[in-house]
């Protein structure tokens, strides 16, 4: 009787130690730091006088999703179980998106929701891939997708800024280094299309 309350035990003692190490870890892409040196090169010393509102973006269904997708092959996708974004891709790419548009000061209003009043553009995306790669010949970030300004009023995209976006690493990188990279990519590209819709504007 004895042995036996000792090796149950000793049973959930090694359950318990194996639960701990199999904790679930979760990312985020919001690290960025925007210097003063950034707004001047994208132009946006002076704001643009519109109210900008940046509402929800698509994400293709096999990304939507908090686990980690994994390409293994050209066709063939896995999901890491341990790994995981902290919230839904489609609603962090939104918030991220924002934060660099409206911290660069490109527009004179730029929010996530109706408040200053009705918007007359809308910063919008979609994102189609959106996973690590490690196939046994490249291992990296990978990101392939668009960001659109919309006009309200007219209901027609003003500009698109397409990107397809692959960021190498050694395959045994570890994943906080992943989710790094995957913000620096969609800040680069949020950058290069602050570019174009100031490159627009001043056009006109």
């Amino acid at each position: 009787m004895v042995k036996s309350i000792s090796g149950i035990l000793t049973l959930l003692l090694l359950v318990g130690c194996a639960s701990e190490q199999r904790t679930i870890k979760y990312y985020t892409i919001d690290r960025y730091t925007i210097e003063p040196q950034d707004t001047v090169a994208v132009g946006a010393a002076t704001p643009l006088p519109y109210i900008v509102e940046v509402v929800d973006f698509t994400v293709a269904g096999p990304y939507n999703d908090t686990r980690i997708a994994l390409r293994t092959d050209s066709h063939e996708l896995e999901y890491y179980h341990y790994h995981q974004w902290a919230e839904p891709p489609a609603r962090a790419i939104r918030y991220y998106v924002w934060r660099v548009v409206h911290d660069a000061n490109v527009f004179q209003v730029c929010q996530l929701r109706v408040a200053a009043g009705s918007p007359q553009l809308l910063v919008t995306g979609s994102i189609n891939k959106l996973e690590r790669v490690d196939d046994g010949e490249d291992a990296g970030a990978f990101v392939d997708g668009v960001l659109d300004l919309v006009n309200v009023r007219e209901n027609r995209i003003v500009l698109s800024h397409r990107f397809n976006t692959f960021v190498p690493f050694p395959a045994n990188t570890p994943m906080n280094v992943f989710a790094n990279e995957v913000g620096s990519i969609l800040f680069e590209e949020t950058y290069a299309f602050i570019e174009k819709i100031n490159d627009h504007y001043n056009a006109d």
